[in-house]
């Protein structure tokens, strides 16, 4: 190019710029259109500033944000607080963004929050740089994997719990090769069940020299021929016997199914479950017939209610039943023959035959019959007759439509699963019982065991599962599971299950957690074992339900049966009262105008108040209960509005002669209540803190019914052991007696060292020290070592194993150790006592302190750590499941002189007002400090909701609350502030959301 000699240098200068910034831009433009189109996501971070400053379409497709969006967002913002590892995002990203300034690329996993806030799981390259000017930039290439790590954690959950049920269930589980005969799989049951360790029987040579019969081995080669031959995944159940360790020979059960096939269809695995049927083989048949005369349980969709008076011919019928019969109640007058006119044939007879039983016999009818419709249906036919002095013979019933039930039990039969017919045909329930949510999951022989379908079962969370148990051992059962869970250890309880039929069986509980962590979240999976045959526990019941019935539904005063507050139950004359045709999930507080019901449990035993009817309608009634179960009452009611009619007009006449003597008596009592003034104040005081007494009432009988559950367990199993050593002490006396003294003084040693030493162990301890003892008992030529074995170790008293070693090879050692054992047991139900009894003093002696009143107002010198104690005891029932108390207290005991009745007020009202803060969950912290200025300060800090700053000024006033109607007088914190007062003392209130603190200043002297 030629020189132009018109261009001046600086436009030189200038054009070269232009020609720059147009390369510059293309370059720009080139890149951008290349990162829009990356088909991985790219996102730039600014190191100075952690915002994202870019980012491709495909990372706003992944997380849903707009690039504007993000702009304004950091990694912390779309990341959760923790990663899967357990580390803090925040720390995490740090060291990533670290290392990858100092390796220059590095690969990781991470989980992000897309704009749902729902977690992504996603592989991140990050690429990190430094700018010309020295900002550090970050940039991410990322790709989603949230799939697949979704299921490798569902997966590996999965496999864990089969693990742990399949180590937790009371039988031998395996799976087998079939073309080599070894075992693949073996649970450590074998070792409980015949004392063979794992390792070796996975050789299956072992198994036949040493443990299976030799009389029965063609028996197991033809049941595995018949299994190879039908190469189907039927069950295939077969009874053999086998050696145990000690020789002794033991019946065994085994369900095999088909496990895995090649690709022929010839099986190559087999899975088995073996289980001790030695006791129960003789029970077997019977066992049998039980199960399959189990009730068949019917789900119930539809229901109608019919009433036939006879004298008249006049029937009335309820609307469901119009719709459940298919005709429509305004042209359709329903009378006997019509209703039978419904039935099929057969079923017409058996209705007519059970209506003539009902009127002449008064024999109540519950028959399944066949409805004629497009389909046909079956339901449920109910009746009962009733002799009525207007009407006569009146014959009500109920139909209940049958026949979806009975297609569902069809298709739930047909789609049942192996593992599910496995565990069914082993007898035992399976649960697993997740604690943080309070649900359970059921699976197993629930239908043959308890006559329960599998989807009815599954319903029932702690407390329904808690309400089949028998009353007598629901309390010890509850304590038991309450221990476990506690302290995390293993779970094992017996007790009595009530079944569909409303019998009951014992049951043996076994179970253990998932987590050991205490504050992780938790599972425990068990199993229940009916072990009817093993104890041959049966159950009488003796119902006076009909002589109950005649009287409760024929009685003139109304009456209902309830449950808590929940009305189960109610008579003829409740609803005729009421106006009520159905009680279906109807309460008591719904009939009663009391806007402060705290429940029927908190009423005396006959009350009077207002009741409402259906329609609204208030009338005066009185009440009287009486409890004939734990948590459930009846209650009659009596109409007072006669009564009170006659009252009415007594008052009134009354009132005429008052009104003429109150202007002389208000001057009177004028000058009486400016007296009475200042004792008000004091009253006001008692009053409140007899309404925070009555808030602890249920708690405290909580708290102090747990003791005595224990102290009438403990005493009903003293009073067997004492019946027991009656009838066997002439024995033990003749025994003795023939015994030398050297002998004697040492089975006396024996007994009293265990009674003052007791040493409890569980689980796997527990396990190995019973086979310790047990080698060492069959070592030194003892008879019954296994059963004294498994009784030393379950008394905890294995510290005298010494002893028993210099008797056990005596003939007579086991009627000696048998009346021991029976007294140590008594000695150990015995102290159970006493703890409970010094847990209910403790509980006494605080309320004591709580309700105590002085009159004369004198100052004492006081422990104040004791004083705010002694509200914690009484408040222990409602923070000791969802608040965690922090107590911050001086080494020493710290006195003041004050009043110390008036000082439990304020720590009643100021801990109560904290716990309903936080909803009875939260942190409650107490701290007690002295100041060289003879002072001493008392912090109640909550992590409630806080105290909004418009009312704060307020809280002081008396009668100001923000609590609901019923719930607070509005009086608690100006008690509070006249109590420090009196004491010449300071209050102040610090508050904001979930940080609530009331910091109390007294001077000590």
């Amino acid at each position: 190019m030629e020189p132009n000699e018109h261009i001046t240098l600086e436009e030189a200068k200038e054009k070269i710029r232009y020609l720059e910034n147009l390369l510059r831009e293309k370059e720009e433009n080139t890149y951008r259109t290349f990162f829009e189109e990356d088909e991985d996501a790219v996102v730039v971070l600014d190191m100075e500033s952690q915002l994202f400053i870019d980012c491709n379409t495909k990372f706003t497709t992944i997380l849903g944000y707009t690039k504007e969006e993000l702009q304004k967002l950091s990694v912390i913002d779309i990341s959760p607080k923790f990663q899967p590892n357990g580390q803090p995002s925040e720390i995490l990203a740090i060291k990533y963004i670290e290392d990858g300034f100092k390796y220059g690329i590095v690969k990781f996993d991470w989980v992000h929050l897309n704009h749902l806030g729902e977690e992504v799981y996603c592989e991140i390259k990050l690429l990190n740089y430094i700018g010309k000017d020295g900002k550090r930039f970050a940039k991410g290439v990322i790709q989603k994997k949230d799939i697949l790590v979704e299921l490798q954690k569902k997966l590996s959950q999965k496999e864990k719990l089969l693990e742990r049920v399949t180590k937790t269930l009371p039988a031998i589980i395996y799976i087998q090769d079939l073309a080599t005969n070894q075992f693949l799989y073996l649970n450590n049951s074998i070792e409980s069940f015949l004392g063979f360790e794992v390792e070796p029987i996975l050789n299956y040579d072992y198994l036949i020299k040493n443990i299976l019969h030799p009389e029965d081995l063609h028996l197991i080669e033809t049941h595995s021929k018949k299994m190879m031959e039908e190469k189907n995944t039927d069950i295939y159940v077969l009874d053999f016997r086998v050696f145990h360790r000690n020789g002794n020979v033991h019946w065994f059960r085994v369900w095999e199914t088909n496990f895995s096939f090649n690709v022929d269809g010839i099986p190559t695995e087999v899975l088995g479950v073996a289980q001790d049927i030695t006791t129960s083989k003789a029970l077997e048949l019977q066992l049998k017939k039980q199960n399959d005369l189990s009730e068949e349980i019917r789900r119930i969709s539809k229901s109608g209610v019919w009433e036939w008076t006879i004298q008249s011919n006049q029937m009335f019928w309820t609307s469901d039943l119009y719709y459940l019969l298919r005709v429509e109640p305004k042209h359709y007058i329903p009378s006997i023959h019509s209703l039978i006119a419904f039935f099929a044939e057969e079923s017409k007879s058996m209705l007519v035959e059970a209506l003539i039983k009902a009127e002449k016999e008064l024999i109540p009818f519950d028959l399944e019959l066949e409805i004629l419709s497009h389909p046909n249906f079956w339901v449920r036919v109910q009746g009962k007759a009733i002799q009525t002095e207007v009407s006569g013979t009146v014959i009500i019933g109920s139909i209940e439509d049958i026949d979806d039930s009975r297609k569902k039990r069809i298709a739930l039969l047909e789609n049942e699963a192996r593992f599910h017919k496995v565990a069914n045909q082993t007898g035992l329930i399976i649960y697993d019982y997740n604690i943080n949510l309070n649900q359970i999951e059921w699976d197993g022989a629930i239908k043959s065991v308890l006559g329960y379908e599998i989807e009815e079962f599954n319903h029932l969370d702690i407390e329904g599962w808690l309400n089949l148990i028998h009353p007598d051992d629901r309390m010890f059962t509850k304590e038991l599971l309450a221990d476990a869970i506690g302290t995390r250890s293993p779970y094992h309880a017996f007790y009595r299950l009530r079944k569909k039929d409303n019998t009951y069986i014992p049951i043996e509980d076994r179970g253990t957690f998932i987590s050991n962590d205490i504050s992780g979240s938790n599972r425990q999976v068990g199993v229940l074992e009916n072990v009817s045959a093993k104890y041959e526990f049966e159950l009488k019941l003796q119902s006076k339900e009909e002589r109950f019935r005649n009287f409760y539904n024929f009685a003139s005063e109304a009456i209902i049966i309830t449950e808590g507050d929940l009305i189960l139950d109610a008579n003829l004359a409740f609803k005729k009262l009421f106006g009520y045709d159905f009680i279906h999930h109807l309460s008591v507080k719904e009939i009663i105008a009391d806007p402060l019901w705290n429940g029927i449990d908190n009423k005396d035993k006959s009350f009077s108040l207002e009741g409402i009817k259906k329609d609204g309608t208030l009338i005066p009634i009185q009440v009287n209960k009486k409890e004939f179960e734990e948590g459930k009452f009846i209650l009659s009611f009596i109409d007072l509005t006669l009564i009170n009619e006659a009252e009415s007009i007594k008052e009134a006449l009354k009132e005429i002669k008052e009104k003429n003597d109150l202007i002389f008596s208000q001057t009177m009592e004028l000058e009486k209540t400016l007296k009475e003034l200042k004792l008000t104040q004091s009253q006001l005081i008692l009053n409140e803190k007899m309404a925070s007494l009555g808030q602890l009432i249920a708690g405290i009988a909580h708290e102090i019914n747990n003791p005595m559950g224990a102290i009438k367990a403990s005493s009903q199993l003293i009073l067997e052991n004492i019946k027991n050593q009656i009838f066997n002490q002439e024995k033990i006396i003749a025994l003795l007696a023939n015994q030398p003294k050297e002998k004697r003084e040492l089975y006396i040693r024996w007994m009293i060292e265990s009674f003052e030493k007791r040493n409890q162990l569980h689980g796997s301890e527990a396990r190995k020290q019973k086979k310790s003892i047990y080698e060492t008992l069959e070592s030194l030529g003892c008879r019954d070592s296994e059963y004294i074995a498994e009784e030393v170790v379950d008394s905890g008293v294995q510290n005298g194993l010494s002893i028993i070693q210099h008797l056990c090879h005596e003939d007579d050692f086991l009627d000696f150790f048998n009346y021991g054992i029976q007294y140590i047991h008594t000695s150990q139900n015995l102290n159970s006592i006493l703890e409970s009894i010094q847990r209910v003093s403790k509980i006494l002696y605080a309320l004591k302190n709580f309700s105590h009143f002085d009159k004369q107002g004198n100052k004492i010198k006081t422990d104040l750590v004791a004083n705010i104690e002694t509200v914690l005891i009484l408040y222990n029932s409602q923070i000791k499941n969802g608040i965690k108390i922090v107590r911050n207290y001086p080494a020493s005991q710290v006195f003041i002189d004050c009043y110390p009745d008036d000082l439990i007020q304020v720590w009643t009202n100021l801990i109560f007002n904290a716990i309903q803060a936080m909803s009875y969950k939260g942190i409650l912290t107490i701290t007690i400090s002295q100041d060289e200025s003879a002072w001493a300060k008392v912090s109640i800090e909550d992590t409630g909701c806080g105290i909004n700053d418009e009312i704060k000024d307020r809280i002081f006033e008396p009668f100001f609350t923000t609590k609901e109607l019923g719930e607070g007088s509005g009086l608690g914190l100006d008690i509070v502030r006249r109590v420090i007062l009196k004491h010449n003392g300071q209050i102040e209130v610090d508050s904001t959301p979930g940080k609530t603190i009331f910091t109390i200043s007294l001077p000590e002297f």
